[in-house]
C-alpha cells in the first residue's frame, strides 16, 4: 500500500511539473512563432503593395551619402520628393507613419528596418486571374530558378490559400486589378534559429524534467518514511489484537459449552454463543484486510474456470435464500477461464452473495450475473432492499461504513465485507462499483 502511495505520489508530481514546462515551452516557442510569421507578413505585406519590390523610398535610402531619417514630418517629405523626383506612395507613408514610426521611432529600430530590403531575398511571379502566367521576378534571389519560381506559384495558386509557407519560404497572394501577385520571401535563417530555440528549449525541459524525476524519487523516500513506519505499526497492532482476542473468546467460547453441560442450553448461553461467534468473525475479517494491503499477498496466481468458480460459491446460498423465502438467480453466460487467484474470486463472491441475502428485502429476489465483454469479466450482484439512497454507493467499500446509521447487529454485518471484495477486486487489477437506480434495490459489479 505505501509502494503504491508513493507511486501515486511520483505520477501526481511528475505529471504537474510535465503540465507546466509543456505550458511553459509550448508558450515561448508559440510567441517566436508568430513574432517570426508575423514579421515575415509585415514584409510580404509592404511588398505586395508596392508591385513587389521595394518603395522608392527605401530604394533612395540605399543611397549610403543620404543621412539616416530622424523624424517624419512635412520637412522629410519634401526631402523625399526632391530626391526621388515623385512622391512617396501613400500606403507606404501611411505604414512607415503608423507601424514603424508609431510617432518616434528609436534609432535602433530605424536602422534594423533600413536595412531590411539589403537582407531580404525574395521572388515574386504574376498570374491572370484564370491562374496564367504573367511575369516572373527573381532578381532579388539566387537560389530559385524561374521555371522553379513558376511551379512554386502555381502549386500555391491551386491550393486556394492566401499567406502560409512553401517549403523555407513566406508567401503571399494579393490580387491587383486582373493580376494575382505571389509574392515568396526566403525564411530560412529564421525557421532555422526557430527550429534550433525549439530544440534547445524541448531539451532543457526533458533534462530538467529528469531531473525532477530523480529528485522526486529520492525525497519521497525520506517523505513517505513516518507513514511507511505508521502503516507498520497498525498492521502489527491489528495483528496482535487479533491474537490477544483470539484467547479469550476460545476460553469463553468453552466456557459456554461447559454450563450448557452442566445445564440445559437457554436464551443466555445462546447469546453469549452468537455474540462471541459474531466478534470471531470480525477479527478474521480484520485480519484478511490486513493481509491484502500487503503488497505480496496475492501471488498463488493460477488459470482456473472464473464461470465454476462464481456458479459453485453462489450455489451454497441458495438453500439459505430458500429458507428466507427469497429467491437466488445465477446466470453464467459462458465457460470462462480467468488468471488469478481462485481462493479469493471465491471469497470476494461469497461476500457479495452473502451481503446480498442479508440485507434483501423480505421475500426479496437476489440475481447474480456474470458476462464477458471484450477482455473484461462483469461480475453482477444484484438485489431487492426496502429502501436505499439512489445514484452512486461507492462509499459502501469504505471500511466500517453501513448505510444503517444505527449499526444494528441482527444482520450480522460488520461493514467490512465490501471493504474486502474491493480490496480482492484491486488486487487482480479490477474495480468495483455500487449504485441504486430507483432506490428499491442495489446492484454491485465487479470489473475483472
Amino acid at each position: 500500500m505505501i509502494a503504491r502511495l508513493r507511486r501515486n505520489f511520483i505520477l501526481i508530481t511528475m505529471g504537474s511539473t510535465l503540465a507546466v514546462l509543456t505550458i511553459i515551452i509550448g508558450t515561448l516557442n508559440l510567441v517566436s512563432y508568430r513574432n517570426m510569421v508575423d514579421r515575415a507578413d509585415e514584409i510580404l505585406m509592404l511588398l505586395a503593395e508596392n508591385d513587389a519590390r521595394f518603395p522608392e523610398m527605401f530604394n533612395e535610402r540605399m543611397n549610403p551619402m543620404e543621412p539616416p531619417i530622424e523624424n517624419w514630418d512635412g520637412e522629410q517629405e519634401s526631402r523625399a520628393e526632391g530626391i526621388s523626383g515623385k512622391e512617396p506612395e501613400p500606403k507606404y507613408r501611411d505604414n512607415m507613419k503608423k507601424g514603424m514610426m508609431g510617432g518616434m521611432m528609436d534609432a535602433a529600430s530605424q536602422e534594423m528596418f533600413m536595412e531590411t530590403p539589403y537582407e531580404t531575398r525574395f521572388f515574386s511571379v504574376k498570374l491572370n486571374s484564370d491562374g496564367s502566367l504573367l511575369s516572373v521576378d527573381t532578381g532579388r534571389i539566387a537560389a530559385v530558378a524561374t521555371e522553379d519560381a513558376v511551379a512554386y506559384a502555381i502549386e500555391v495558386w491551386e491550393s486556394g490559400r492566401e499567406k502560409g509557407f512553401y517549403r523555407t519560404y513566406r508567401y503571399l497572394v494579393t490580387q491587383q486589378a486582373e493580376e494575382n501577385i505571389i509574392v515568396f520571401m526566403d525564411r530560412s535563417r529564421e525557421l532555422s534559429a526557430f527550429f534550433t530555440l525549439a530544440t534547445t528549449s524541448i531539451s532543457v525541459a526533458v533534462l530538467g524534467l529528469i531531473a525532477v524525476f530523480i529528485l522526486v524519487v529520492l525525497f519521497s523516500k525520506i517523505v513517505f518514511r513516518p507513514v511507511a513506519a505508521s502503516y507498520e505499526k497498525q498492521k502489527r497492532f491489528i495483528t496482535d489484537a487479533s491474537h490477544e482476542l483470539k484467547t479469550p473468546l476460545t476460553i469463553i467460547s468453552a466456557n459456554v459449552e461447559v454450563l450448557e453441560m452442566m445445564q440445559e442450553e437457554n436464551e443466555w448461553t445462546r447469546s453469549i454463543r452468537k455474540q462471541v461467534s459474531r466478534t470471531n468473525a470480525l477479527v478474521e475479517q480484520m485480519v484478511t484486510l490486513s493481509r491484502m494491503d500487503e503488497e505480496d499477498n496475492c501471488r498463488v496466481m493460477e488459470k482456473f474456470s472464473l464461470s465454476e468458480s462464481v456458479s459453485e460459491t453462489a450455489e451454497f446460498f441458495k438453500t439459505l435464500a430458500d429458507s428466507q423465502k427469497k429467491q437466488l438467480e445465477i446466470t453464467v453466460a459462458g465457460d470462462y477461464t480467468y488468471w488469478g487467484e481462485e481462493k479469493k474470486i471465491r471469497q470476494m463472491v461469497s461476500l457479495l452473495v452473502d451481503n446480498a441475502v442479508k440485507y434483501s428485502s423480505e421475500k426479496g429476489k437476489i440475481k447474480v450475473d456474470l458476462v464477458q465483454r471484450g477482455r473484461r469479466f462483469y461480475l453482477t450482484v444484484w438485489n431487492t432492499v426496502e429502501e436505499i439512497p439512489q445514484g452512486n454507493l461507492d462509499v459502501l467499500f469504505e471500511r466500517f461504513y453501513r448505510l444503517d446509521s444505527s449499526r444494528n447487529s441482527e444482520t450480522g454485518g460488520s461493514g467490512i465485507g465490501l471493504s474486502i471484495v474491493k480490496s480482492i477486486a484491486e488486487l487482480h487489477k479490477g474495480k468495483v462499483s455500487a449504485g441504486s437506480v430507483d432506490g428499491k434495490s442495489l446492484e454491485v459489479t465487479v470489473i475483472l
